[in-house]
């Protein structure tokens, strides 16, 4: 005869203060990191708006000396657009402004849109409040040329007309100075505020 005897495994439970006090130190350490990663959502949208400009005024400027005439860069104020297109009345007089009556031939135009949220500033600070939402932008295409402000023109030598200051905001953060030297092409980033 063969005794059976069974054996109990003891479960280890959590009682009700363990699973009370985790909950509670997480909810601690998720508050303290969240500043941190909005801080560091906000600094990756301004950089990949700065990042974005900076690549057509490389285009503006390189259009310009391949096609021998000058290329505009303009925003929308208080907008996230902004647009490149031939320095001429043909593609900025209103709408229907795509340059089909250039003497030249059609030019190149590029519209584009910053990350939601973030926001071209007058420089100087007068203007515009920092964006309140994340839809910062107009429809792509849906401007009318004529709502552009011109903040730079690249000439055919690849020199701009002047230097430029373009201010980058975002909600709850420094706004952003971009500065373009006209002679050179040599853009500086630093916050609103601070010296060169």
């Amino acid at each position: 005869m063969v005794l059976h005897t069974t054996r109990r495994s003891a479960t280890r439970a959590y009682t009700l203060l363990e699973v009370t006090l985790v909950t509670a130190l997480l909810s601690i350490v998720a508050a303290m990191a969240t500043p941190a990663i909005t801080t560091m959502y906000a600094h990756q949208r301004l950089d990949a708006a700065i990042d974005s400009v900076r690549g057509a005024w490389a285009t503006a400027r390189a259009k310009a000396v391949l096609e021998g005439r000058s290329y505009r860069f303009a925003v929308v104020v208080g907008k996230g657009n902004y647009r490149v297109a031939p320095d001429r009345d043909a593609y900025w007089g209103g709408e229907g402004s795509n340059g089909e009556d250039d003497s030249e031939g059609q030019g190149y135009i590029r519209e584009g849109a910053l990350p939601g949220g973030v926001a071209f500033a007058q420089p100087g600070g007068g203007g515009s409040p920092a964006p309140t939402s994340s839809n910062t932008a107009l429809a792509t295409g849906s401007v009318s040329p004529s709502e552009f402000t011109r903040f730079a023109v690249f000439q055919s030598d690849g020199t701009a007309t002047e230097d430029v200051e373009l201010v980058f905001q975002f909600k709850g953060t420094r706004p952003m100075v971009v500065h373009l030297r006209a002679l050179t092409g040599a853009v500086t980033v630093r916050p609103q505020g601070a010296t060169n």
